[in-house]
Parts: C-alpha cells; structure tokens; sequence
C-alpha cells in the first residue's frame, strides 16, 4: 500500500500560490499539500503571538495528514516562529526570511537593497537581521504595504488606481538608491509585472520563492526524502472552499481543481 507524502505548504491566503507554483517548476514530480488560513487572513496586521499560534497549529496539521518537510510560505510567519517551530515537529521546517536574504546579497551591485513586506514583517525587522549575519556590508530599508496584499488576496492586480497606490508605496525605492528589491511578501509575486513597470530595468526584483524551491530540493535529497510518487496535489482552506478556488485559479488557472475545508 502506498502512504501518500507531501511537501505541506501554508500561507495565510492565496499568497503562498507563488511559492508553489516555483515548487512545481523545480520538482514536478513531489506532491504538494497547501492550506491556506483564511478565516485568519491577513497575518500581517495580527499580534505576533497569534501568528505563531496559527502557524504551529497548522505545521502540525500538515505533519499530520502526510507532510514529510513543511514550507513556511508566508514572510510574517517566518519571521515569527523560526527557529522555534523546528522543536514543534518531527520533519524539516524551511521558511522565507533566509531564501529572500540570500537571493538579495547575490543579486545587489551597489550594495543597497530594499523590502518590501507586511508590517508583522517589517516590526519583526526580520529581514535586517538575517542580512545583517549574513552580509553586514549590504544597507537596507523595509517598506511595508498591509493594502498591496489585500488587493492581491481579493484578486485586484490590474487598474490605474493600483498601479498608481504601487507607484507611491516603492518611490522610497529609488529615493534610497537601491537596485534591489526583495518582495517580501508572497502575495507580492503576483504583482511582479507592475512593479518592473514601476522600477525600470535599473532595479532588480527578488522573489524569495526561486532561492526557497532550490533549497527545498536539496533537503528533500539530502533527508533522502524524495519519493517521485506522483499522487494528486491537495489544497485546504480554513474559509470558504468556493472563494479560495475562484482566487486559486485566477492565479494558477485549473491546476488547482478542488479545494478542502481544513478544521484547524
């Protein structure tokens, strides 16, 4: 009898789609297991206790229906919980937070890097910190936007009211001389058309979900924890099946085809 195995993915919305969608085009092969919490969207806006409350409870459920490795795919619970969150399971934990630092150092010229995230994220300075180990020679400013990811969440990526709110949200960007922008949310991906638009070719836009599929490959070989099996991807949501599906399939289109009600 075949166990089915999963890498387990959650977000608090539609937001960590991005992160699985780069899951899929590095390793098509591993089956995927996404929840998304929305009946407690946004994070960005919620105390850090309750964040870490909500993730815990929902690496648990993944460990529980099958997850062999679970992916933080939100920035604002990443910042929260790690490490802790490694001594909650018994399978490896990865998040956003060291993909999106890593991905920036390379990709920076002048050394100057901007991020933009949700304001968890941006009071957590998460990002300063984990740069700051890593390459203290890199400057960096965060920019926080809890409006850009309620407009992706409710499927608004288009129009001159959002281009133009986008515009305003990055001028820092250039005014700071940065060359470099991490999208510090993944819901943000999804906006990452706009934003070149916006920037030019001069600054370079890091999507944290590329660096996190890589190194989800490498401790999937390295836990020697690939299987290669094939099963069907299964989505959850903590709200309504129905509205989490029609959000899905605006981003993804019908690869994701139903969608389960998670009692988390």
């Amino acid at each position: 009898m075949l166990v089915e195995s999963y890498i387990g993915v959650f977000d608090s919305g539609v937001g960590g789609l991005a992160v699985v969608r780069e899951l899929k085009n590095r390793l098509p092969r591993e089956a995927i297991m996404y929840i998304a919490d929305s009946r407690f969207f946004p994070y960005g806006t919620k105390p850090r206790e309750q964040v870490i409350s909500r993730a815990t409870a929902l690496v648990e459920f993944l460990e529980a229906h099958g997850a062999r490795m679970v992916v933080v795919a939100c920035n604002t619970a990443s910042s929260a919980v790690f490490p802790d969150i490694q001594h909650c399971v018994d399978v490896p934990v990865l998040g956003m937070i060291s993909a999106g630092v890593k991905s920036a150092q390379l990709a920076t010229r002048n050394r100057r890097v901007a991020v933009l995230s949700t304001p968890g994220t941006a009071r957590s300075h998460g990002y300063l910190r984990a740069m700051g180990l890593l390459d203290p020679t890199v400057e960096m400013i965060e920019l926080q936007s809890q409006e850009l990811v309620n407009l992706v969440e409710a499927g608004s990526i288009e129009g001159q009211d959002v281009a133009d709110y986008a515009a305003d949200v990055l001028k820092p960007v250039q005014e700071f001389g940065a060359d470099t922008l991490v999208l510090g949310c993944t819901h943000f991906p999804f906006l990452n058309s706009l934003m070149e638009g916006i920037l030019g070719p001069a600054v370079k836009i890091v999507d944290p979900s590329k660096e996190l599929a890589y190194e989800v490959g490498l401790v999937l070989e390295k836990c020697r924890l690939t299987t290669g099996a094939g099963q069907q991807d299964r989505f959850f949501t903590t709200g309504d099946p129905g509205d989490f599906l029609d959000k899905a399939r605006l981003f993804l289109g019908d690869y994701v085809s139903a969608v389960e009600v998670a009692d988390v």
